[in-house]
């Protein structure tokens, strides 16, 4: 993001509710499949900025954090100008990739498809298949009545 500049970011999820959160930049929020979430966020410093997923949601959740990198203007262009000419396009079919639980390298992509967000969004790419358990063991004993 660029320094000095506030950023809006339009957000949601391609499955169960979670929270995305920069701290040391302003607010944690929560988003939910099929709607849209607005933030505003602004970095007044360059540098890197933790981010997470803020709410428990199923198995590799401790993993789900990224840096978030604060760039003084010129080079925040530039960095523009290399994710456009990124050989990796994210389209439906990326989409349906990074939308299974599991970790990946962190990778830029070029948009592909402008209208991807708003197929999200609507479901009309359906939402992805949410936490899956890695746990082997068998479920737990039902709870005493209360």
């Amino acid at each position: 993001m660029p320094v000095g500049r506030p950023v809006h970011f339009s957000l949601t999820s391609g499955s169960v509710m979670t929270a995305f959160f920069i701290p040391r930049l302003g607010s944690m929020i929560y988003t939910m499949n099929g709607m849209v979430t607005p933030l505003n966020l602004r970095a007044d410093r360059p540098g890197s900025y933790l981010g997470l997923a803020s709410h428990f949601s199923g198995d590799g959740f401790a993993n789900m954090h990224f840096a978030t990198l604060a760039l003084p203007p010129a080079a925040f262009a530039g960095w523009v100008q290399g994710a456009r000419a990124a050989p990796r396009g994210l389209d439906d079919a990326a989409y349906r990739t990074l939308s299974r639980q599991g970790v990946a390298p962190v990778t830029v992509y070029r948009l592909s498809d402008p209208a991807l967000f708003r197929k999200i969004v609507s479901r009309e790419l359906p939402p992805g298949p949410g936490p899956q358990t890695s746990d082997p063991r068998p479920p737990g004993p039902p709870l005493p009545p209360t």
